[in-house]
């Protein structure tokens, strides 16, 4: 196993070694599921990278504890690791420590710990060396737009927070879209730059994406002006994680979602697996309704669009896969307040504004 479990009768020590593989993840999974411990720590002292796809893994095995009545704390973290943490909120869900004997004592088990996993953690006062290979932006608390184009519409975007699957108020849900590409000759690196490069034309009509300067980069922001059922709606992204085979976009305050979307690329079997992933729940009742009479179906459809641009662009004839997967059907109603910040609410009310400058813009051309 790519980690070390200790495990007592309520309580589990997880040594996480190097990253959180797709196949870590699994077997992760399983002792959560398996074992009697309410409380697991995961130790992250021994972890030297961490990406988006890690980031997403969190949330899944939060996801998991949850569900079988139990709960994940995480010690040990670097610096750099630990504003990753508060960065994208998962902090609010998997409370943070120095040590695993500050996160035992916070789990009750300020007397003593159980054998096994007391011989775990004989260097607990350390903390984890830092992790290379970062992609990830600084910390920061608020968004902060600038130095848009003059066309974009910049509203519910700018002093909000970003807020990931634990703050969202809806379903959660995983919506995955995949293909497989053996009939091109670009490598991951080559696909994913293709895809940084012409994101905004591969949006359909409906969806006006107006990246900063800088495009996609880590900590920048994307604003979106899009056509809706409901009309339209002005919100926006930011970039969390960017690097050559990957990119993640993470929403802010008021967005129909609350949760990020990865954009990937690997090798595999010869051929090329280029995937996007959204892992969100919708952000408040209003929009949770929306998703489930037809916000749902759109959604699917825009990033159907952008993948099968990408792959006409690059002369690729293969066929998209979609797999929505329901993680959690339970609704956060602790959530509900999250509607006063309703980008779409808020874009209605502010028209007559938006109206008025889209006016004087064009007496000023």
């Amino acid at each position: 196993m790519e980690g070390t479990v200790r495990i007592s009768e309520n309580l589990g020590l997880l040594t996480l070694n190097n990253g959180l593989s797709a196949s870590l993840e699994q077997q992760l999974q399983d002792v959560i599921r398996q074992t009697t411990a309410k409380i697991i720590i995961l130790d992250f002292s021994q972890t030297d990278s961490f990406d988006d796809h890690s980031l997403s893994t969190l949330v899944r095995l939060h996801n998991t504890a949850r569900h079988s009545g139990k709960r994940l704390l995480a010690a040990r973290l670097d610096d750099k690791l630990d504003g990753i943490f508060k960065l994208a909120r998962l902090n609010e869900g998997i409370a943070v420590f120095n040590t695993v004997r500050e996160a035992a004592a916070y789990a009750g088990y300020s007397a003593g710990l159980p054998a096994g996993v007391e011989a775990g953690i004989q260097n607990a006062g350390q903390r984890s060396p830092a992790i290379s290979g970062y992609a990830w932006p600084g910390l920061f608390t608020r968004l902060s737009v600038r130095g848009m184009p003059s066309e974009a519409i910049n509203l519910n975007v700018n002093g909000r927070r970003v807020t990931g699957p634990l703050q969202g108020f809806g379903q959660l849900w995983q919506k995955t879209y995949t293909a497989v590409l053996k009939d091109i000759k670009l490598s991951p690196v080559e696909l994913i730059e293709v895809l940084k490069t012409n994101f905004t034309r591969f949006q359909p009509s409906s969806n006006r994406f107006y990246p900063g300067p800088a495009g996609i980069k880590p900590g920048e922001i994307i604003l979106i002006n899009a056509d809706t059922p409901g009309g339209l709606i002005v919100t926006g992204v930011m970039v969390l994680y960017a690097s050559e085979t990957s990119f993640t976009f993470i929403t802010p305050e008021g967005h129909p979602e609350s949760g990020w979307v990865t954009f990937s690329a690997e090798e595999n079997d010869g051929g090329i697996i280029i995937q996007i992933q959204g892992l969100a729940r919708a952000s408040d009742p209003l929009y949770e309704v929306a998703f489930r009479l037809a916000g749902s179906k759109l959604q699917q459809g825009i990033w159907t669009h952008v993948l099968q641009s990408l792959l006409r662009y690059v002369g690729s004839k293969s066929q998209i896969e979609v797999a929505p997967l329901c993680l959690d059907k339970k609704l956060q109603w602790s959530k509900f307040f999250n509607i006063f910040a309703n980008a779409q609410v808020f874009t209605i009310l502010n028209m007559p504004l938006i109206f008025l400058r889209k006016l004087i813009r064009r007496k000023s051309i």
